[in-house]
């Protein structure tokens, strides 16, 4: 027979897979949705946003892989990932807005989902939210290991 305890970790296992494809799903549809744009001319091609949309995608295909692959492996790929990308991004900000709004030249732009600011603070939330679920999720399965 199950104990209580055992099935608890089972149903928490099963609702953490769920909720990694769903975190990696979202993640390379954002990066799809966004390298669509850039590709059919909807937007400006940028280099920095560029990196950024293609760190969010390999990001998304890492979370996938979390309760398959060698969690040191995974999270050694995602530290070299989220640091260009979160790199770039903080690079595009600093450029793009603060130092703007140092100069007194700051202005937002006209559609406001343009903003390079705006979409850079974003896309560093993303990967900081992906490199979060990586290493949480890392830390629990080595906890689960332990334990058994």
């Amino acid at each position: 027979m199950l104990s209580q305890r055992h099935s608890e970790t089972t149903l928490a296992a099963i609702s953490t897979k769920r909720f990694l494809l769903l975190a990696g799903l979202v993640s390379i549809l954002i990066s799809v949705a966004t390298w669509t744009l850039d590709l059919t001319q909807a937007t400006y091609a940028c280099p920095f946003c560029r990196v950024q949309r293609s760190a969010i995608g390999i990001l998304g295909i890492l979370i996938l892989l979390l309760p398959y692959g060698n969690r040191f492996f995974l999270r050694y790929a995602a530290v070299a990932v989220a640091t260009l990308g979160l790199g770039v991004g903080m690079m595009q900000n600093f450029n793009g807005g603060w130092l703007a709004m140092f100069k007194g030249t700051f202005k937002l732009h006209d559609p406001i989902w343009f903003d390079s600011t705006i979409l850079s603070s974003c896309a560093i939330v993303i990967m900081s939210f992906q490199l979060g679920i990586i290493f949480e999720v890392s830390a629990r399965q080595t906890l689960r290991t332990e334990r058994a």
